[in-house]
């Protein structure tokens, strides 16, 4: 596993935040997956840039790789989360998908805290002779995945009370379910990653009481 670098460029830091603000762009249409966003740099110009589409497929990787074509091999690749590992019906691995496509070089913002890739997308890729940094704009990166992180780890999505910005996949006013535990567990076995509830409302309410709130306007 590459350690995280400490001195990144300030080319490297525009790069991955074009990556960043495309994976942004898709916060509340990507569920059930992250929204993540890739660009594609060939001798200082972006050649190639996407974020995962509208119900979790395509990755952002295959959009930027589908654009950038044939000027994808050996181009530097800026990643938002750690590509995946794990083929699906619905596309193969990004970190296969990289490899194929002879990138050059993977600079990661966060490993991927599904267990199905976490460091497994690192290792192919290293394993193929692909060099690999780690932990460019972390902080940003860890903020864009905290609902999946959440989801992931406990079952729940990440809860706000406030206003709707569109970057929720759900968005709740009048309290739906007595249980709203049992709600949220639901939601998140539905995919939901992020959820707004709206202020004053008896949800927003019984999630203060209950101390489910992960954030707020």
């Amino acid at each position: 596993m590459p350690e995280p670098v400490i001195h990144w460029s300030l080319a490297d830091i525009g790069f991955m935040s074009r990556a960043l603000e495309l994976a942004r762009s898709g916060l509340g249409h990507t569920m059930p997956n992250p929204s993540v966003g890739c660009v594609l740099v060939q001798d200082g110009l972006i050649v190639g840039e996407g974020r995962t589409q509208a119900g979790g497929r395509p990755h952002g990787e295959a959009i930027a790789l589908a654009m950038a074509g044939l000027k994808a091999s050996g181009s530097l690749a800026y990643v938002t989360l750690e590509p995946c590992a794990h083929d699906s019906m619905r596309g193969p691995a990004c970190s296969t998908s990289l490899v194929e496509a002879g990138i050059g070089d993977v600079t990661i913002s966060v490993l991927d805290p599904d267990p199905r890739t976490r460091g497994l997308g690192v290792a192919r890729l290293e394993s193929a002779g692909i060099g690999v940094r780690l932990g460019l704009l972390a902080e940003q990166g860890q903020q864009q995945i905290a609902g999946f992180e959440k989801r992931l780890r406990t079952g729940f999505p990440w809860v706000h009370v406030g206003r709707d910005d569109g970057t929720f996949d759900a968005v709740m006013g009048n309290l739906q379910a007595t249980d709203l535990a049992a709600y949220l567990a639901d939601a998140g076995a539905n995919g939901v990653m992020r959820l707004c509830l709206l202020p004053g409302s008896a949800a927003a309410v019984q999630a203060v009481a209950l101390s489910l709130v992960d954030s707020y306007d």
